[in-house]
């Protein structure tokens, strides 16, 4: 009797590699290109995606994920830059390794923004902001294709499967050239 309830198809991609990944630093809004193994890996989930509908694709503005949105994409659809897709400001951090205690940064319980370092609520804030964007402009049944970074991903999947004061942020992790998928 009822039919199937269509829902919207998000797929989260973050960039391809970087030397900054391969070093281990925090790039932040640091524009750092992808190396030559992230222009492979955003070439083979070009080739993994080929058979799949892309009706939009958002990216971050920063040179490592455009790249690797116009990669994947390959012509098929529109790229919109969105600046709510950037990746977490890590402040004095960027271009450097991060410090021993970097992982209360990714903690609730933590939400101060030392050393210049955008508070975790504010980016929780933006990726929700981001996602109810989403949900006016699209329609039921659109097929959209997101291109951004590790941290910014990281609180975009906890904005759509839910979080509490208690969830460890650390647990999930994009990996370069990962694609995910969601149904909104």
């Amino acid at each position: 009797m009822g039919g199937k309830i269509k829902v919207m198809k998000l797929y989260l991609v973050r960039h391809g590699q970087t030397d900054w990944n391969v070093s281990h630093l925090a790039q932040g809004r640091t524009d750092v290109p992808l190396n030559e193994m992230g222009i492979i890996q955003a070439k083979e989930l070009r080739d993994k995606v080929r058979d799949m509908k892309f009706d939009v694709c958002y990216s971050s503005p920063l040179e490592r994920a455009m790249e690797t949105a116009k990669i994947v994409v390959d012509g098929r659809c529109k790229i919109i830059k969105d600046n709510l897709l950037v990746e977490r400001c890590f402040g004095d951090y960027e271009g450097r390794t991060p410090p021993g205690d970097w992982l209360k940064y990714w903690s609730f319980g933590y939400n101060e923004d030392s050393a210049g370092m955008e508070p975790l609520e504010d980016v929780f804030e933006r990726t929700k902001i981001f996602l109810d964007k989403l949900k006016k402009t699209h329609a039921p049944g659109d097929s959209i294709l997101v291109v951004g970074h590790g941290g910014t991903l990281k609180t975009m999947h906890y904005n759509i499967v839910g979080y509490d004061e208690n969830t460890d942020l650390m647990e999930t992790h994009f990996g370069n050239g990962e694609i995910w998928e969601y149904e909104i």
